[in-house]
């Protein structure tokens, strides 16, 4: 896995997966591989060539990390040309509009809508949406000197878990394969004992979700109500979108859900 991040939240969210095995990290910005720009124009016509900069070698996914409230979004259309032989997928950080002068909310609707439809015509493998507000109504968050901490560790967690369930087998269940058009994507987390989700984003007109289960070693030697609380959530699930799952052992006293939400529907700008 190779991340990508793009302007100071993604350079922040990069720090901390730059300690994670098998992530390697590169940040872009003005004057981080890219040209000190003043606007989201200049930046859009100031690319270059990245090759050098990236070294993606072999790797083909590759993950760009961005919020379009910066002027450095403006970046983000030129970078994915470059990296357009690859399975790219964008984390999306919604901002606060409530922070946001007028010229950095239309910067914002810009990148949120093209990427929107670059996911819906196949330009990129897929588009995560994260949403700072309500990440921070889940993770909490904190005091002024740590407002994006929690979101952006949060944020890192997602994908470092990620990483490790693709990469490990799972003792029940399977990773989800979304349909061809379902590229719109958003994860909530989740405790297995009331298995009570909470969002990072909310997706509309959800199709599909995928429930990837890490579970600590006791829990599955001796839960003996962990395959009904399973079996019960998946099949409400099903009445209403395709629902699967998958069951990982963890080293961990700790047990929680990741459940992965897929559609093919545009969102609208939250309000």
């Amino acid at each position: 896995m190779h991340v990508i991040g793009l302007g100071n939240c993604g350079e922040n969210i990069c720090k901390i997966l730059s300690k994670a095995k098998g992530i390697k990290t590169t940040v872009l910005d003005g004057g981080k591989g890219l040209p000190v720009c003043s606007s989201h124009e200049e930046y859009e016509e100031n690319v270059p060539k990245l090759g050098n900069k990236l070294r993606l070698g072999k790797e083909q996914d590759v993950w760009l990390i961005l919020t379009g409230a910066s002027t450095v979004s403006g970046a983000t259309l030129a970078i994915l040309e470059q990296i357009k032989d690859r399975e790219v997928k964008v984390i999306y950080i919604h901002p606060e509009r409530y922070f946001l002068t007028d010229i950095r909310r239309k910067q914002h609707r810009v990148v949120y809508n093209v990427l929107q439809e670059y996911a819906r015509s196949g330009m990129i493998h897929s588009l995560w949406l994260f949403d700072n507000k309500t990440m921070g109504d889940v993770v909490g968050e904190g005091s002024l000197s740590e407002y994006y901490k929690n979101v952006n560790e949060s944020i890192a967690n997602v994908l470092m878990n990620i990483l490790w369930f693709n990469n490990t087998k799972p003792i029940m269940g399977t990773t989800h394969k979304p349909k061809e058009h379902s590229r719109i994507c958003s994860v909530s987390v989740g405790s297995v004992e009331n298995h009570r989700e909470k969002s990072y984003f909310a997706l509309d007109n959800v199709t599909e979700t995928c429930y990837y289960y890490s579970i600590s070693s006791d829990e599955i030697d001796n839960n003996s109500d962990l395959i009904p609380i399973i079996r019960t959530n998946i099949i409400n699930e099903q009445q209403t979108k395709v629902a699967t799952f998958g069951i990982w052992k963890n080293a961990s006293a700790h047990s929680f859900f990741y459940s992965i939400k897929y559609t093919h529907f545009i969102q609208k700008e939250k309000t």
